[in-house]
């Protein structure tokens, strides 16, 4: 289990000063969209988001990605679990939850995975196992620093499995920060199912908005 912060909570969003028994504000909360983010990746998997990557929704994510404040970790985990039991969490059935790895030289510098430590929350709100799969073998830039072109390039031959047993006729719910252009999911995806998986089903904090 991840171990809270002993200093101040703050909302991940407004920076309000919160309860410890809380993640985010109400007001911060209750200001959610009501509608989840629904895209597909370019491997055709569909990916949930609670939220659309902007304003402080994107703030909250820089905070928590750049600027080691993890707690975030907990209200992104709890916003993905909603927007999935308001569409299709029913209909997914997934056995194991699983998260894009980093690769060790990005884990080291950060401290931390950020996609694994939503996917650990997710996994104790759903009671379904998290387990990690995949390794990542090549390290690149950032994400936001590539065009939309570079970023397709992001393909399966960055990412390795763990496990092939743990994987083999599963339905697997695999969890990142942000989609962009959606090709590191499809880049995840595409081993796993080489793999043997069942099914895959994405879920992010929040999309980037289309252009």
């Amino acid at each position: 289990m991840i171990i809270d912060s002993i200093w101040i909570r703050r909302c991940p969003y407004c920076r309000k000063r919160i309860g410890f028994d809380m993640t985010e504000c109400l007001a911060c909360r209750a200001a959610y969209p009501s509608t989840p983010r629904i895209e597909v990746t370019p491997r055709g998997d569909i990916c949930i988001a609670p939220f659309s990557y902007d304003g402080v929704i994107a703030a909250a994510i820089k905070d928590f990605k750049f600027r080691g404040v993890r707690f975030n970790s907990k209200s992104f985990a709890g916003a993905i679990v909603a927007a999935m039991k308001k569409t299709y969490f029913k209909d997914m059935d997934f056995e194991v939850i699983t998260s894009v790895p980093a690769t060790k030289k990005r884990k080291r510098q950060r401290g931390y995975n950020q996609a694994e430590l939503i996917a650990r929350y997710v996994a104790e709100m759903t009671g379904t196992g998290y387990k990690e799969l995949l390794v990542r073998d090549v390290d690149t830039v950032y994400q936001h620093y590539l065009g939309q072109e570079e970023r397709k390039k992001h393909d399966k031959s960055y990412y390795s499995i763990i496990d092939r047993e743990s994987v083999r006729n599963k339905k697997i719910l695999l969890i990142d920060d942000i989609m962009t252009s959606g090709s590191t999911l499809s880049g995840c995806s595409e081993v796993l199912m080489d793999a043997g998986a069942q099914r895959i089903f994405c879920a992010v904090t929040a999309i980037t908005k289309r252009r």
